[in-house]
């Protein structure tokens, strides 16, 4: 009764895991080991309830017949077969654990990530540049920071004549934005930042666009589960900085900031206000038991925004106001009442919906007295995720890239076309776009963009600095992550 108990319990994980699978390969686009293993060591308080529940419609029905088949092959096998045969059955089920172990593992590029990760590199340590004080020159009269985060926003969700790999433009207004403002591009049309190792995830993005490294955590590493764990203590992120200057600093999300180390990260890099869903819910503002999507919606995340930048800029000091949407979350997004049906698709719907809502929101921020004073850098987080949407909608004519845009910069660049870039490269010009002069236009692994100084991707090229990053640095381990010396 044992075997057969035992050969049930690992068919029926060797079912589950496959289906998983089935679900990672066929829903996520660009899932990568680095993420996987991040996810594994941080807070997953937050997960939006719609994708486990797209789960369990999609493959329940399997998962579910697979289950019973698995007991009821065991139960027949413990009545009607001999020992030699139910040993048989057990040493098939383990096979076939670990066959669906094998298919997970290898979908992800995990034993080559492992290897990499045993040779050592000293890359990072030899670009990267560490921030001082001394470093950094803000103007006397301090300009404010509003920094929109837009959830799997990608450039190439514009039309071919613009610079895209759409026939229709999904984002006509964002792309006018990228025309009104400053969009560096690795040609003359819309561009944005080349996807990277340690920041093709919401955390790994956020981190590498206000820190200027990517975010990756070894399988043996430290453990960020509990909060009092330090997150990057070796880096100076741009909360770090702003803080030091006497910003006042506020993070607003629709869903659970603690998803992810999301709220571990901005509580102890800069100290930020946060608001998000708990927030929300805990000061009245919207009711106990509502739950849209991964929170509440970008309807209601724009107009909070609008009160509470209103509120920031009545202080006596400059601010600093982040914001992460979340409407354009794989899978397929969520599409409010707002959102039109002009596309087939409703993630291009949500897309277009998006794309219109941060229009409006700039034009509400042009008209406030503020705005003279106030540097706008919005930016996608990474490239969707959406695997069914890529694959129905994305041709490859053009490579993909995060959209980018600046407005009411401080100063011009030297040259915005035919730059080559990564989300790191935006923390230094972010600085740089509030009017900070930064002496050798480096921080981290950033290029200030506005400055003539080429970039790491410019330098080396994108498949070098892929494969560098990708091998262990005793340097990023120690002086960024403040891991213990092995």
């Amino acid at each position: 009764m044992l075997k057969a108990a035992v050969s049930a319990l690992i068919l029926i994980m060797a079912v589950i895991l496959y289906t998983v699978y089935l679900f990672l390969k066929k829903n996520f686009n660009g899932l990568s080991w680095e993420e996987i293993v991040f996810h594994l060591k941080v807070p997953m308080k937050g997960t939006s309830n719609e994708m486990i529940l797209d789960y369990f419609r999609t493959y329940g029905i399997a998962m579910g017949t697979g289950v019973c088949f698995a007991v009821v092959i065991s139960v027949v096998s413990y009545q009607m077969f001999s020992a030699a045969a139910r040993s048989i059955l057990l040493v098939a089920s383990f096979v076939l654990l670990i066959a669906a172990v094998y298919r997970i593992l290898a979908s992800f590029d995990t034993f080559g990530c492992l290897m990499a990760q045993r040779s050592e590199s000293g890359f990072i340590e030899k670009e990267a540049v560490q921030i001082t004080p001394q470093m950094l020159h803000f103007p006397e009269k301090k300009r404010n920071l509003i920094y929109i985060f837009l959830e799997s926003m990608e450039s190439t969700f514009s039309s071919k004549e613009e610079g895209g790999a759409m026939e229709k433009d999904r984002i006509p207004e964002l792309t006018a934005l990228a025309k009104e403002g400053i969009n560096f591009s690795s040609d003359d049309k819309l561009g944005g930042a080349a996807p990277s190792r340690g920041a093709s995830w919401t955390t790994g993005a956020m981190v590498s666009q206000t820190c200027g490294y990517p975010l990756m955590i070894s399988l043996g590493g430290k453990n960020y589960k509990n909060d009092k764990n330090a997150f990057m203590p070796g880096a100076v992120s741009i909360g770090d900085v702003l803080k030091k200057e006497g910003y006042a600093q506020e993070i607003l999300v629709g869903s659970d900031l603690t998803f992810g180390g999301r709220k571990m990260y901005f509580d102890q890099h800069g100290e930020y206000q946060v608001y998000d869903y708990p927030y929300a819910k805990e000061n009245g503002i919207i009711p106990k038991d509502y739950y849209k999507w991964w929170g509440f919606e970008d309807k209601k995340l724009f107009a909070y925004a609008k009160e509470e930048i209103t509120g920031l800029a009545k202080k006596d000091k400059p601010f600093n106001f982040t914001m992460l949407t979340v409407d354009t979350h794989h899978i397929g997004g969520y599409a409010c009442e707002d959102c039109g049906h002009a596309f087939a698709d409703q993630y291009d719907n949500v897309l277009s919906c998006s794309s219109k809502r941060v229009k409006e929101f700039v034009d509400w921020l042009k008209e406030q007295d503020f705005y003279k004073d106030t540097t706008i850098v919005i930016s996608g987080d990474h490239c969707t995720m959406d695997n069914n949407y890529i694959r129905a909608q994305y041709d490859g004519s053009v490579p993909r890239k995060i959209y980018s845009c600046i407005l009411n910069s401080a100063v011009e660049p030297v040259r915005e076309k035919n730059r080559c870039y990564y989300s790191m490269d935006l923390y230094p010009t972010t600085l740089a776009a509030m009017g900070v002069q930064i002496e050798g236009e480096r921080i981290g692994l950033g290029t200030n963009l506005f400055s003539e100084r080429k970039t790491i991707l410019e330098k080396y090229g994108d498949e070098k600095v892929q494969r560098e990053l990708a091998k262990g640095s005793a340097f990023y381990r120690e002086k960024i992550l403040g891991e213990k010396k092995k």
